[in-house]
């Protein structure tokens, strides 16, 4: 870029003697732009699974840092830069670095097997995973390392001459062993809860997963089917709340913790009293609940029921008898009565924000489910944990309790798929009004 200042007709001669990139003009854009390009997911692995995602983070990503070098420029004071070498810097920056990465993944993709070939792995059984093997064999660019199907015992090699790597539970391991690039689950419709659980295990990995949907999923993924050899694939990708906006996100729930904290505080000393004048037992509710990718944390609630409610569950529903992963009861005799007031008004969630504090939740995003429900979830309802769990969200403002499971689900998901800070904002902004509403509050 200083070169193409000095040498281009373009903009007022220079004097020769001139030197623009001094050691601290050097440090300043190193640090920047290592900093701004980790934080937006350049170098993260699952960034560079296809081309179209790699260049849009890149172009981002150089474009963010280049905003924030100018002003970090202006901030420490660094004058008389030409503006036309600024302007260069961008654009051949930009420019080397997508031609680089189109250029690899183009090389890798005709080479066949070798470096850049994407490893994929197969799960399930039947005639689809079939037909995806046949179609997997012919692209270039893949190689089909093998099987994944309950009742393997051993190595094993089938029909068409692909080897049984495993057995379901044995998945992690094999991706792990065999360096997986891509997994494509193909489960049996007995299977399905199992691979739920399957796929939140595989989300912490630097890898594409890929489901192949019941029609009820197809459905309800929408956009999100995508098409492979003629058969729907629902991609199950990194959430979009990475980078700038994990980083604006986790900034809003700290200030809004330490705020809320602080102002609720006497309310909360107020409702620790009337819960231990009401009935006998803790102040505090504590539960294990599936926070983000499934892992459990320890969730905290102002008591709204007896003591010993968990103890008495199965007198009042049949948690295996339930036709989904939720439930909640609208005349639950457990309740005591400060605790109906305080559902009613949703102040017995107030403890949450210490969870928020800790990391473990946010002020918005999906409710926080109960672990014995998140194993039965569906692979399409397993993806309502790519976030973390949230105090309030799009079913909070949106009938609550009221709600099915799939309606919940359909919600949650958008919010996750199209997430913005200001959307947090609005749901923020929303949530008093619905609480105020009553509706699906029991």
């Amino acid at each position: 870029a200083d070169a193409a200042r000095r040498s281009l007709p373009l903009g007022a001669r220079i004097d020769p003697w001139t030197v623009y990139l001094t050691p601290k003009v050097a440090a300043v854009v190193a640090v920047v732009w290592a900093a701004v390009l980790a934080i937006l997911g350049t170098y993260n692995v699952r960034n560079r699974l296809d081309l179209e995602t790699e260049v849009k983070t890149t172009g981002v990503s150089v474009t963010f840092a280049w905003f924030t070098l100018a002003a970090g420029f202006y901030l420490l004071k660094v004058e008389n830069f030409s503006r036309i070498l600024f302007g260069y810097f961008y654009l051949f920056d930009l420019a080397l670095l997508l031609g680089v990465r189109v250029v690899f993944h183009q090389v890798a993709r005709h080479v066949g097997v070798g470096a850049g070939t994407r490893r994929v792995l197969l799960v399930g059984a039947g005639s689809i995973r079939e037909e995806l093997a046949r179609q997997i064999q012919d692209w270039r660019g893949y190689m089909l390392v093998g099987f994944v199907e309950d009742g393997a015992e051993g190595l094993q090699v089938n029909r068409s001459g692909v080897p049984i790597l495993g057995v379901l539970s044995e998945t992690s391991e094999i991706v792990d062993r065999f360096g997986v690039d891509e997994v494509i689950i193909a489960p049996a419709s007995a299977e399905r809860g199992k691979v739920a659980n399957l796929v939140l295990d595989l989300q912490g990995r630097p890898i594409r997963v890929r489901v192949v949907p019941d029609p009820l999923e197809a459905v309800a993924a929408g956009p999100r089917v995508r098409e492979w050899a003629g058969i729907p694939l629902i991609d199950i990708e990194e959430p979009p709340i990475r980078g700038l906006n994990r980083v604006l996100k986790r900034a809003l729930d700290l200030f809004g913790a330490l705020v809320g904290l602080t102002v609720c505080a006497p309310l909360m000393a107020v409702i620790a009293l009337l819960i231990k004048l009401d009935s006998p037992g803790p102040v505090l509710f504590v539960q294990e609940r599936a926070g983000q990718y499934g892992n459990p944390f320890r969730m905290y609630k102002f008591r709204s029921m007896v003591a010993d409610a968990e103890e008495k569950l199965p007198e009042v529903i049949d948690i295996d008898a339930l036709a989904e992963p939720a439930f909640k009861l609208k005349h639950d005799p457990r309740v005591t009565r400060v605790g109906r007031w305080l559902r009613r008004t949703s102040l017995d969630e107030l403890p949450q924000l210490f969870n928020v504090l800790k990391g473990e939740m946010s002020l918005v995003g999906p409710r926080p489910e109960e672990v014995r429900m998140v194993q039965r979830y569906t692979p399409l309802q397993s993806q309502r944990l790519l976030v973390k769990p949230g105090m309030t969200g799009s079913m909070q403002i949106s009938g609550r309790a009221d709600l099915s499971m799939d309606e919940r689900v359909k919600l949650e998901l958008a919010y996750i798929q199209n997430y913005s800070l200001l959307k947090d904002l609005e749901i923020l902004a929303r949530t008093l009004p619905a609480v105020l509403s009553g509706r699906g509050s029991y």
